[in-house]
């Protein structure tokens, strides 16, 4: 039995491609793998799409937090900053998808990379990371006719130009006509889908891999919009609403600050630092700073000072201040 599977985004290329692979190839089964991370959004929306595109194929997925580190740590070197993260974050995409296919003895990968639209230097990195995981040779990129040299395209089970037009279409969305697929369904990109195509995201996340044992806990703070550094090693998240605060809660650890108003309309602030080593003095400097960051991003007018009330969470015992709102020059300084 010719078995496939399909590492399946919910974007339009991803989507083509699985189609290719399920109606218009010589395979007897495709299953539909979606990954999950942090750095990904949208996974009930995408398992949607596919079981209403594909309701015969099985749809798995498997999470890959385990691959977090790796490739959050990969913003340097030789690429440009975001192709780094990408290329890093394709590179662990397809050691899961090898070690999937493994377990459910498949024979390649579906993948919906259209290297052709990106010139050769991306190519090359395809094929570079192709190597890198284990798969080399077993990538079947439907939408990049640059990349010809995949098992079942030696084989004959492809489809051929000859046979199929299909990798001669410049557009995504004449193609999904051409194939009749549904283009009512709402498609996420990777800009909508991966959260390391966000600028200000990428920045967050270098800031944060500097420290030593972040974990997905630190990852989930980078989402929210009103997110500080107090250097050197402080970060202080604000939750604006209602559901920002809920959310925010699910998050706080035993040693983290919880800065709140308790007289005035405002956010509930995160603090995390690395408190061992830090003097009292020091220990101040950063409520203070906290303190008036919650305040200047509450509804109080002009400088007038109010009181915030502050906490660690595995203390039972509360604590006040009174502090105006810090200066917006500084507040920008600060915000990452």
């Amino acid at each position: 039995m010719r078995k496939a599977v399909s590492l399946f985004s919910g974007s339009l290329s991803s989507s083509l491609s699985t189609e290719i692979s399920v109606n218009h190839c010589e395979i007897d089964r495709v299953i539909l793998l979606t990954l999950r991370s942090p750095f990904f959004d949208h996974y009930e929306e995408i398992k949607d799409i596919a079981n209403n595109l594909w309701p015969e194929c099985k749809f798995r997925s498997k999470s890959i937090k385990r691959r977090t580190e790796s490739i959050a740590t990969s913003g340097r070197g030789e690429l440009p900053e975001a192709d780094s993260f990408c290329m890093r974050c394709r590179l662990n995409l397809l050691k899961t998808g090898g070690e999937f296919l493994d377990r459910v003895e498949g024979d390649f990968l579906v993948s919906g990379e259209a290297a052709n639209l990106k010139g050769q230097y991306w190519t090359e990195k395809l094929q570079k990371i192709e190597r890198g995981a284990g798969v080399e040779g077993l990538v079947f990129r439907p939408l990049s006719p640059n990349m010809n040299d995949s098992l079942p395209e030696r084989k004959g089970w492809t489809p051929s130009d000859s046979d199929m037009d299909l990798r001669k279409e410049y557009s995504l969305q004449s193609l999904a006509e051409k194939l009749d697929l549904d283009t009512d369904n709402e498609y996420f990109g990777s800009n909508t889908r991966c959260k390391l195509t966000s600028p200000k995201y990428r920045k967050r996340l270098n800031d944060l891999v500097k420290e030593e044992g972040f974990n997905v806990n630190d990852l989930r703070l980078l989402d929210f919009g009103d997110y500080y550094k107090i250097p050197p090693d402080t970060k202080m998240v604000l939750a604006a609403n209602p559901e920002e605060k809920r959310e925010l809660h699910n998050y706080f650890l035993p040693r983290d600050l919880r800065f709140y108003l308790p007289t005035e309309k405002g956010p509930m602030g995160l603090v995390r630092s690395g408190w061992d080593g830090k003097s009292d003095e020091a220990l101040e400097e950063v409520v203070d700073l906290a303190a008036r960051i919650t305040v200047a991003k509450s509804e109080v007018d002009g400088q007038m000072k109010v009181p915030v009330n502050y906490r660690f969470e595995h203390d039972n015992e509360t604590y006040s201040l009174e502090v105006s709102p810090l200066e917006s020059r500084k507040l920008t300084e600060l915000s990452l």
